[in-house]
């Protein structure tokens, strides 16, 4: 080598005379003092952590080669670990932001889920399996949720729950049926900011029987059951000026309340507007706020502090799999029209295609020398909604404000 630079993977920070560096790779932070950040080149304890390396050093092929040897080397039970059901993609809200506008509804029949149990039995691996019910509103479907959790207990399957919903249709006899016979430990649930914002985005079917108090006063009741609740805070650029009196809100309704937690997120159709990078600097400060107000918190924007095996659920397909209806298999909830190779009768019918979307991704052209790409999703060809083309302006900020706060803490 004739010589030695920074790593394409360590991103430097400097504020208020503090001086880090995050390695994307591998999580590790650093902190550093100005005459070390001016000669990091130089310095052994960095060199041995690769935040420095030889200028000849290929980091992309030594990037793919130890993601195939981590995978390699993790201890892997043969089996499925969890099921992403659809009962139905029927819903009782006609949400404005609703990305599954258009998608064909169904629900899934008796025979279907007859067959889904049976699979589920073929191919779990021995340990405890998780489904995680999925719409749609999953609660349309409940007579289907019902049926596979009393007949996985009936075969003495162990299985645990967890829902995605908008929570409306829960009364206080389908809370208790979740907790014992759902086995629910967890639901994420939709609030778009205040009254006035969830009214209008929500535009529930029937607003007498399903409105922001009814889904305010279920959140209580499951959290009572200790079932863990996980609100989602939608938001854009119109509502994200109000977002400060409904984090107060929050705070008066549910401070206490250790079973409740909550996150931002903007909704999917701003990561196409010009002002997107701008947002995500308004939410990471609405992030502070929260911490202020003391809020239980789930950081969903905080960067990963190891490096993940798996980007996410499409990229997992030894482990899990989404189940339409209909019984056909798909790599991820959010694109069910994209890649099916199988289905709850069948099994595998597409080996081909199923070979391709599970083998470890190249790495695109496009995301080459990028300091985020091991913190990142390879599917952002496929259409991935977690995906956006300022993808890197928004790893900078989201790095920025981590950096921010860690460095507030030394």
């Amino acid at each position: 080598s004739s010589g030695w630079r920074r790593s394409v993977w360590a991103v430097p920070f400097e504020r208020n005379g503090k001086f880090l560096m995050k390695h994307t790779f591998s999580g590790e932070i650093v902190s550093l003092s100005a005459d070390e950040y001016k000669d990091m080149e130089n310095i052994e304890e960095l060199r041995q952590h690769r935040f420095i390396v030889p200028t000849d050093y290929d980091e992309d092929a030594k990037y793919l080669e130890t993601v195939k040897l981590i995978r390699l080397m993790q201890p892997q039970k043969p089996g499925l670990k969890s099921y992403t059901i659809l009962p139905t993609t029927a819903c009782n809200a006609r949400c404005t932001y609703c990305y599954e506008e258009g998608f064909k509804v169904s629900s899934m029949t008796q025979e279907t889920a007859e067959a889904l149990v049976s699979y589920i039995e073929k191919t779990r691996h021995d340990d405890k399996v998780t489904l995680a019910w999925f719409g749609g509103e999953p609660l349309v479907g409940v007579k289907v949720i019902r049926y596979v959790c009393e007949e996985l207990e009936r075969r003495g399957i162990p299985f645990g729950s967890r829902m995605i919903t908008n929570a409306s249709l829960f009364t206080p006899e389908l809370v208790k049926e979740a907790k014992e016979v759902w086995k629910l430990s967890k639901v994420q649930v939709s609030l778009d900011g205040d009254r006035r914002d969830y009214t209008e985005r929500k535009r529930y079917i029937d607003p007498v029987k399903h409105n922001y108090e009814k889904v305010i006063s279920v959140i209580h009741m499951l959290a009572e059951q200790d079932i863990k609740v996980n609100l989602r805070v939608n938001f854009d650029k119109d509502s994200i000026g109000r977002l400060k009196g409904f984090l107060d809100e929050m705070k008066a309704e549910f401070g206490d309340e250790k079973n409740v937690t909550l996150y931002l997120a903007a909704l999917y159709q701003e990561k196409a507007k010009p002002y997107y990078l701008e947002l995500q600097r308004e939410m990471l400060e609405l992030d502070r706020y929260i911490r202020e107000l003391g809020i239980n918190y789930e950081n969903r924007e905080k960067m990963h502090s190891s490096f993940k095996i798996n980007a996410c659920m499409a990229d997992s397909l030894d482990k899990s799999v989404v189940i339409q209806p209909d019984g056909s298999f798909f790599d991820c909830e959010h694109l069910p029209e994209a890649h099916s190779w199988g289905n709850v009768f069948d099994g595998v019918t597409d080996k081909a295609l199923f070979d391709k979307l599970a083998a470890p991704h190249k790495i695109d052209d496009m995301c080459k020398k990028c300091p985020y790409l091991p913190q990142c999703t390879p599917f952002y060809k496929n259409g991935c909604p977690g995906w956006c083309d300022k993808c890197r302006g928004v790893f900078d900020l989201k790095t920025e404000y981590e950096l921010l706060n860690y460095s507030e803490q030394i």
